[in-house]
């Protein structure tokens, strides 16, 4: 009997090449994390020289313009030795030399990164989040000046749900920045009136920009998702699956104010979501209602009573703007509980 083999050693190959191209991607990613690393510890060190020359022996614009030709001859070729780059590297230096929390941190993410957070943020505790993030979501250049731009930090903050009742305690540390306050959702003509479907349609339409803002742990499942309970049917107006949590979310769209009413709906898609589509492996399900606009007091008295796990958020009320409005910057929580929150950063 002959037995055919080479269908086998094609398998085979195959998965020997899936191997080393794995490995491959593996090793530059951590030569690339590596050569990163070094360049802003290099940059560390001529920003601390730099520094201590202007302190001790009064450089000034004169010598730092020198200086930046003088090495730009020695290292041709070599981009990085402006003298506008040099004045970083010391205000990156100063910044950062006394602060035993924040040194390490900055180590771990790039040159550029650090440039961005250093001119954007000007609170210890808004840096911070925004290294910790750069650092354990892999965020490029774009990435966080997209987050930064659109107040990531404090729309996260701001956040209303009541997870810290209605979630498990091993859960709680994982959902606390899965959710924001507030959506951008390119609309055509942001100040006209839309229907519910006209919102879906634009955020399914733009859905990798969608996921992109959600914090990428999430999966699109699918829009209006039919559910059947005994004579009725239901739809659900978006569903997405959770990795971090282990979880469906339900998204209910409203075009307009929110209304208490609207908790009742969504803790009904909730519970049909619970039972007739997660599995006994999954979480329970989180529910997320986005509306136009919302009164925060009402809101958070609805959610204090709700037993499920849900939140609401609104969609392009503040984010690209460049202050916060009164009225809502006035919810943001205390020093004390920003930092509990980073804390539990993973």
């Amino acid at each position: 009997m002959i037995i055919n083999t080479k269908s086998d050693d094609s398998s085979i190959y195959q998965q020997t090449l899936q191997e080393l191209i794995q490995s491959i991607q593996k090793s530059r990613h951590e030569m690339l994390k590596s050569v990163s690393k070094q360049t802003v510890n290099l940059y560390w060190n001529i920003g601390k020289t730099v520094s201590e020359k202007i302190s001790k022996e009064k450089w000034g614009d004169s010598v730092i313009e020198t200086l930046s030709k003088d090495l730009q001859l020695e290292f041709l070729g070599i981009r990085g030795f402006s003298p506008s780059n040099l004045w970083r590297m010391k205000a990156f230096y100063d910044k950062y030399a006394k602060n035993k929390k924040l040194a390490p941190l900055v180590r771990e993410i790039g040159w550029v990164q650090n440039c961005l957070i250093l001119e954007k943020c000007k609170d210890e505790l808004e840096i911070e989040f925004y290294l910790r993030q750069t650092n354990h979501k892999g965020w490029s250049k774009l990435d966080l000046k997209d987050k930064l731009d659109h107040k990531l930090f404090q729309n996260q903050l701001l956040a209303q749900n009541n997870f810290d009742e209605t979630v498990a305690d091993e859960l709680k540390q994982r959902v606390a920045w899965e959710f924001v306050d507030d959506y951008n959702v390119e609309l055509i003509n942001p100040d006209q009136p839309i229907a519910e479907r006209e919102l879906e349609n634009t955020i399914v339409d733009n859905i990798v920009n969608f996921l992109g803002q959600m914090g990428g742990n999430f999966a699109f499942v699918g829009r209006q998702i039919k559910v059947e309970l005994d004579d009725k049917v239901y739809f659900i107006d978006l569903l997405f699956f959770n990795f971090k949590l282990n979880c469906y979310v339900v998204i209910e769209l409203k075009a307009r104010e929110f209304n208490p009413k609207d908790i009742g709906q969504l803790q009904m898609y909730l519970a049909l979501t619970n039972n007739k589509i997660k599995s006994t492996t999954h979480n329970a399900t989180i529910g997320i209602l986005i509306c136009r606009t919302k009164n925060r007091t009402e809101v958070e008295y609805m959610l204090n009573s709700s037993r499920e796990p849900m939140g609401v958020a609104t969609y392009n009320n503040y984010q690209t703007i460049n202050e916060l409005p009164e009225e809502i910057a006035q919810y943001l929580p205390t020093e004390t509980q920003v930092i509990e929150k980073l804390l539990n950063l993973e």
